[in-house]
């Protein structure tokens, strides 16, 4: 009996597991379909990349070498003698000033060392700072540089290194001459400052007397030594130009080791002077005559202005420019071959990638998240580009509307800095909400 009750409830059962998937299957689609509806916004939410919008500098930079030519004027020192320096390399200089004492005679050089000896002592007073422990601290200080001296002066000559050779035997010597002195003013008699002073002032006259002075010749900026090129590269009038031309490219393609003779000074006439370097064909329709042009030193990280006063065309494709500056730059009154970089290009303003920019309706534009957090489609004024960034104007732009294309200009909004953008419009539709 309990066997055929069985089969008689089977039947049954399966219709009321059939009626379930009827109603619940439906149900659960309908649940999945609102979710997926409600979610999906979210979920694109999570595809979108946003960025905040920074001012900065888009350029382009050529890295090159230049040879200057400057307004000097060499002149030759005397082989005889100690030349004690008044003045710096790259220090203006008047007309009739004085350069230089040069010490013939041992009576010349006790004299200038007298005279550095009296100014430490008075030095010394007038700051009340200790003599004996100001001594053994310069004693010292002096020493270990004449050590050091010593060992680049025999490196520099195992190394054939003869100009950086030259400048430190020069240097030691003037080190030398400033330990002798400091050491000699301790043994000074016990004077006031006031005998110190009218001694001083006594050298003084007699130094005045000295008929071995050099002095300025024209006014300047004064420069050691002279590598001999002086009157084959300089800022001569415009028929000497050519030949200046000429000299340069053989510079350029050879870029020798060039060597400076210091038995020669120089004094640069004035602050205007010329660069001349190659440029790549490509770059040529940037370099158009009197154009204003950016160059960056190399060694001080630092940008100028220069104006193309000209360019020249060579065989072999190549082309030759020449700058005009009037401000001075790291190493132009004592360097012959100057290491730059060119900036055809430069824009300054608004950085973004050439990849978050879209085109809507004809009109170049970035969407914007505005403070709801949707996404608002701002036209742009395009300043610039590279492969990978482009430069946009900021604040309010002019455009044509594209209801009327051939209308007036309006007044429209864009991107300012610190604003957040979406870097990848492909994926956003404008209204959209991003967060």
């Amino acid at each position: 009996m309990v066997i055929e009750l069985e089969k008689k409830q089977n039947p049954k059962a399966g219709r009321t597991y059939i009626m379930m998937m009827i109603l619940v299957v439906p149900v659960i689609v309908i649940v999945s379909l609102y979710f997926l509806i409600r979610l999906n916004p979210v979920i694109s939410q999570f595809r979108i990349k946003t960025d905040i919008v920074e001012y900065g500098t888009l350029e382009t930079s050529i890295e090159a070498v230049g040879v200057i030519a400057r307004n000097e004027i060499v002149y030759p020192l005397s082989g005889a003698g100690h030349i004690n320096w008044s003045v710096s390399k790259g220090e203006k200089v008047a007309r009739q000033q004085k350069l230089a004492d040069v010490l013939v005679s041992e009576s010349d050089q006790s004299l200038m060392m007298e005279h550095e000896m009296l100014k430490i002592r008075i030095k010394m007073i007038e700051s009340g700072e200790d003599m004996e422990s100001f001594s053994e601290e310069a004693v010292n200080q002096l020493e270990f540089r004449i050590e050091n001296l010593i060992s680049d002066l025999a490196l520099n000559i195992q190394q054939n290194q003869f100009e950086l050779a030259y400048k430190n035997r020069y240097m030691l010597d003037e080190t030398a001459q400033q330990l002798v002195m400091i050491e000699a003013s301790q043994h000074l008699p016990e004077m006031s400052l006031e005998e110190l002073t009218e001694q001083k002032h006594q050298i003084e006259q007699k130094m005045d007397a000295f008929s071995n002075e050099l002095r300025a010749e024209v006014a300047g900026i004064f420069s050691a030594g002279s590598d001999g090129l002086e009157n084959e590269i300089n800022v001569f009038e415009d028929e000497a130009v050519e030949k200046q031309v000429e000299q340069a490219m053989v510079l350029l393609n050879d870029q020798p080791d060039i060597e400076m003779n210091y038995q020669q000074y120089r004094i640069i006439k004035e602050h205007r002077w010329n660069l001349f370097t190659k440029i790549p064909k490509e770059f040529e329709s940037f370099y158009e005559p009197d154009t204003r042009v950016w160059v960056r030193d190399l060694h001080q990280d630092r940008m100028i202005r220069g104006v193309v006063s000209n360019t020249h065309q060579f065989p072999e494709n190549q082309s030759l420019m020449m700058l005009e500056f009037n401000i001075p730059l790291e190493g132009w009154h004592d360097k012959r071959l100057l290491n730059i970089e060119l900036i055809p290009r430069r824009f300054e303003g608004l950085i973004v990638p050439v990849s978050s920019i879209a085109e809507r309706r004809g009109v170049k534009g970035i969407f914007r998240v505005d403070v709801n957090g949707y996404a608002v489609f701002m036209p742009i004024d395009e300043l610039g580009r590279d492969n990978e960034m482009a430069a946009l104007r900021e604040g309010p732009i002019e455009i044509l509307s594209h209801n009327d294309p051939e209308g007036e200009l309006q007044m429209v909004e864009t991107l300012r800095r610190y604003d957040q953008y979406i870097l990848n419009p492909e994926e956003i539709q404008e209204g959209q909400r991003v967060r």
